[in-house]
């Protein structure tokens, strides 16, 4: 093997690109970076699960929600912005408009893919989780709120959900890594 190569797994892959997108995210990174990455990892952890286990719960792709005569169109609308920002031997010189917050569905998607992959949880999704846990409660089934808010004080939950992203990130990184040594502003649940 050359010195300049390393080896990769596309499960690897697709774990490196997913703890990217939400790094970036957390920090305010491109968002066109962030949503091609995410949907690179979504897209390659929705078909290891799929392959590992073709009775699993649905993702984005194959979901149980869309009738099957309408999942060509679903599928072709759910990867525009994706296909848009990869590809140009059709439409090299089109604009569109992206939703940027469409790249959080395929980041908690790819979370939720990976899951199903048997994988653990990386730092960087278990902070994506517990942010969207206390400030996207609106996306959540109630026994997902209970679980986050109820390891959480209310002033903790108040002083996260008015941080800025990246500090929260920062903050919740440190706090895993020093597991030993949370003297954080707010303690937070250990896996």
């Amino acid at each position: 093997m050359a010195k300049d190569t390393i080896r990769v797994s596309k499960l690897d892959a697709a774990r490196r690109q997913l703890r990217t997108a939400i790094s970036l995210w957390f920090n305010g990174g491109d968002p066109v970076a962030i949503h091609t990455l995410a949907f690179a990892s979504y897209e390659v952890l929705h078909y290891i699960s799929e392959k590992r286990d073709p009775y699993r719960r649905d993702l984005i792709f194959d979901t149980f929600t869309v009738k099957d005569e309408y999942r060509r169109y679903w599928n072709q609308k759910v990867r525009k912005e994706a296909n848009f920002f990869k590809h140009a031997d059709r439409d090299g010189d089109s604009v569109i408009e992206f939703n940027t917050s469409l790249s959080e569905y395929f980041i908690f998607f790819a979370i939720l893919a990976r899951s199903l992959c048997g994988e653990t949880e990386s730092d960087e999704e278990s902070a994506f989780l517990r942010w969207m846990h206390i400030n996207r409660p609106d996306l959540l089934l109630e026994q997902g709120k209970v679980s986050i808010t109820n390891s959480l004080k209310a002033e903790d939950i108040e002083w996260i959900r008015t941080r800025p992203r990246s500090e929260f990130f920062d903050h919740f990184l440190q706090a895993r890594r020093n597991v030993g040594t949370l003297n954080a502003r707010f303690s937070l649940p250990v896996d």
